[in-house]
Order: C-alpha cells, then sequence, then structure tokens
C-alpha cells in the first residue's frame, strides 16, 4: 500500500476513534441517542475539515519537494519554493534541496561555459575532430572536419553513413591516407564508451624528412664520392701524360683504383643495408658458433673472450653482421698492440643481453655515438653502430652505449627472446 493510503487509513482511524470515545462518553453522562448522533454529526465536519487539511499539508509539501526535484533533473531554473513557516518540520529538507539546486546550477553553468569554450577553440583548431557516442552516432564534428569532408554531417548521423570504419578500436576513413596521422580515444560518458577522433596532416612533415634524408644522402655519397674519385682522377691523369706506359706503375695505379672502388661499393652496400633492414626472422642459434665466424674478419691482433649462454634468440645474419661492426669498431678504436674485447650473452626477465667492451679509449662523443654518418675516425663512415641500433629494433629492443670509467667502452644490446 503506498504512503498517501496509510496517510489516509490513519487519519479516518483516528477520526473514528474520536468518534467512538466521545460517543461512549455522552453515552455514560446519560445522553439520549438522538443527543449522541446530533453531536456526532456535528463532530464529522470538523474532523474532516482537520483530516484534510492535515493531509493536504503534507501531501502538497511532498508533492512539491518531489516536483522540484523532478524539475531539477531536467534542467529547469526558474521554479521555486513556497515560503515555509520557521516551524516547519520540512523546512530543513527545503533548505537542503535549494542549496543542491544551486550547486547543481553553478556547476551546469561552469560545465556549459567551459564546453562553450572548448568547442570554439575546437571550431577554431586547424585539426579536424568529431566525437561519436556509444552507438557511434556523430555528436559533434568541428569546422575542419566538415570542411575536409565536404559533405553534410548532422549531428545524430551514424559513423558508417559518413565513411569512417571501426576496426580494432580504431576509426578509419578513405580521405586520411598515408600523410594523415590519426588516432582514436575512447573515453567513458554516463557509464557508456564514446570516442574521439582526430587526424593531422603530416605530409609537411614528411616531406621536410624526405628532403633531409635527401639532402644527408647528397652530402654523404658526395664526400665519399669525392674522396674515392679524386685521387683515382689525380692517378689516371698522371698514366695518361705520361708517353710510356710502366707496366709496374700501371698495375699499382689499377691496383688503387680498385681499392677505392671496393672501399666506394661497400659503403653504398652499407648505406642500402641501413635504409632497407629486412624483417626478423628469429630462431635459436649457437652463439658461440657464430662468433667464431665474426671472429675471422678481425686481425689476430685483437684477443675476443666470450662467457655466458652459448644459445641466442634471433636473428642470426643480422646478430652475425652487428658482431662484425662491433668487433671492427674495437678494432679500430684501440690504438695498442694488445687489443682486448669482451663479450658476454646472459638473459634476465624474458630478455636477453649481448654486452660487449673493449680497452680502447672509449667513446669520444656519447651524444651523437648512434647518429647515423657521424664519425670522429678518418676513414669511418659513421654507420656501423648506426646499423647495429636499427638491428636492436628490428628485434623489438634497444642498444646502449657508454664508457668504462677504468677505460674502454662499452655496447649493450636488449630484445625479448621466446620462452
Amino acid at each position: 500500500m503506498s504512503h498517501e493510503k496509510w496517510l489516509i487509513a490513519g487519519l479516518s482511524l483516528t477520526a473514528v476513534i474520536m468518534l467512538l470515545l466521545t460517543a461512549a462518553l455522552t453515552w455514560s453522562l446519560g445522553w439520549s441517542h438522538l443527543a449522541i448522533v446530533t453531536l456526532l454529526f456535528f463532530l464529522c465536519y470538523p474532523l474532516a475539515w482537520i483530516a484534510r487539511a492535515t493531509y493536504r499539508f503534507w501531501c502538497l509539501n511532498i508533492m512539491q519537494l518531489t516536483t522540484f526535484t523532478q524539475v531539477l533533473r531536467e534542467g529547469e531554473k526558474n521554479l521555486r519554493f513556497k515560503k515555509q513557516h520557521k516551524n516547519n518540520l520540512l523546512l530543513e529538507l527545503q533548505k537542503e534541496i535549494s542549496q543542491l539546486a544551486q550547486r547543481n546550477a553553478n556547476k551546469n553553468e561552469q560545465n556549459q561555459t567551459l564546453e562553450t569554450l572548448l568547442s570554439h577553440i575546437l571550431d577554431a583548431w586547424s585539426v579536424p575532430v568529431c566525437l561519436f557516442d556509444h552507438q557511434l552516432r556523430l555528436t559533434y564534428r568541428n569546422n575542419a572536419m566538415n570542411e575536409l569532408l565536404q559533405q553534410p554531417m548532422l549531428v545524430g548521423t551514424h559513423a558508417e553513413d559518413l565513411g569512417f570504419m571501426l576496426d580494432n578500436q580504431q576509426f578509419s576513413h578513405a580521405i586520411y591516407d598515408d600523410k594523415w596521422q590519426c588516432q582514436s580515444i575512447r573515453y567513458a560518458q554516463d557509464g557508456k564508451d564514446n570516442w574521439l577522433f582526430s587526424a593531422i596532416d603530416i605530409s609537411q612533415l614528411l616531406n621536410k624528412n624526405q628532403s633531409t634524408t635527401q639532402n644527408n644522402l647528397i652530402r654523404v655519397l658526395g664526400h665519399e664520392l669525392r674522396n674515392s674519385l679524386t685521387p683515382m682522377s689525380s692517378m689516371a691523369d698522371t698514366l695518361l701524360s705520361s708517353e710510356v706506359l710502366n707496366e709496374a706503375q700501371t698495375r699499382k695505379v689499377l691496383s688503387r683504383i680498385q681499392q677505392r672502388s671496393d672501399r666506394l661499393m661497400t659503403f653504398i652496400d652499407q648505406y642500402s643495408q641501413l635504409s632497407q633492414l629486412p624483417p626478423v626472422q628469429a630462431q635459436w642459434f649457437d652463439f658461440s658458433a657464430l662468433l667464431i665466424e665474426a671472429k675471422a674478419m678481425i686481425s689476430q691482433r685483437c684477443q675476443v673472450s666470450f662467457q655466458g649462454n652459448n644459445q641466442c634468440y634471433g636473428d642470426i645474419n643480422q646478430v652475425a653482421q652487428v658482431l662484425i661492426n662491433i668487433l671492427k669498431n674495437a678494432e679500430e678504436a684501440v690504438t695498442e698492440q694488445n687489443c682486448q674485447v669482451n663479450i658476454t650473452l646472459y638473459s634476465s626477465n624474458n630478455e636477453q643481453t649481448i654486452e660487449v667492451t673493449d680497452n680502447g679509449p672509449g667513446f669520444a662523443n656519447l651524444d651523437n655515438v648512434l647518429t647515423p654518418f657521424y664519425t670522429t675516425k678518418p676513414q669511418g663512415s659513421g654507420i656501423g653502430l648506426s646499423l647495429c641500433a636499427e638491428i636492436s629494433r628490428n628485434h623489438q629492443g634497444q642498444l646502449s652505449v657508454s664508457n668504462i670509467t677504468d677505460g674502454g667502452a662499452k655496447i649493450a644490446m636488449t630484445w625479448p627472446m621466446s620462452t
């Protein structure tokens, strides 16, 4: 039974009890039946009026509170309470609801101000932005998005009708090709997932990077070509200026031209490796056997010691290139007769690490040691360690370099291994 019915039943029972008590009292005083009925008849009106007034008092206040809270929920602000007497029991509840309504109104006003400010900012922003609700229906789009798509973007339109596709929690659109960097952010609102999609035009950045790469390529190749072709041209000119060709001298000049040509081809091959590194074909292999092959590429004056795990996980061809480059760097860096290289292979937390140390002077510039084409060696190309770092990244790992306090350089390569 509802609260209103309980209140009516209680008031009715109270009136009946009062009438019965009055009838009993008058009967005990010896009143006649007619007098008792007449008195009860006249008492019914004031009792009914009091019961009705009591019912209206409670119901009207409760209804007013209920109506006011419902209106607040709808966002209305103009409704106000009727002024209550200070002794009214509902006065404190009325004050609490009024304060809550005021705080809610202030909060809504702040939210509306913030939403308006964000809307103005996003509308003036050159980055296309749009919002979708949990049903993938459009709730907002800024001017940049509207102008770029060049089609009506009405609020409430489904994402697919606008050309958007949701795959693996990421939105995509045919108009956003490789020159755009797209981002999809999922956020919760009212307990439901909503989406924010934005796209940044990176074509200028790509063109700038491409120009920088081309300039570096031209600069490096131009430097290497001048270093090789200038002496080759000079030696050829010397031969051509001679009236009689000396066979020994000719062979010597041709031999030097061949050496410089091989060096130039080696450099170009290294640059090609750095630019187009193939995907990793990872497997377990014998690291000790691979190290023996790499040691054959350096002179015998450089002693290489190894300790740790014999089994290594990675691309055997790329790891071989890493070892060759590091060993050659160590051999060229150590000017002393006794060249000592120590290699350690160990694993921890599902990752393996290859550490290489030498007894050379260490790195002259740690900040630029992994920068492509940067070198402090007179005959260096600046590609060896850059290639090693790229191979480590290709294995989802990283390469770090440091100098040893007592002298020498340290290179550490870490990447995940299979279990």
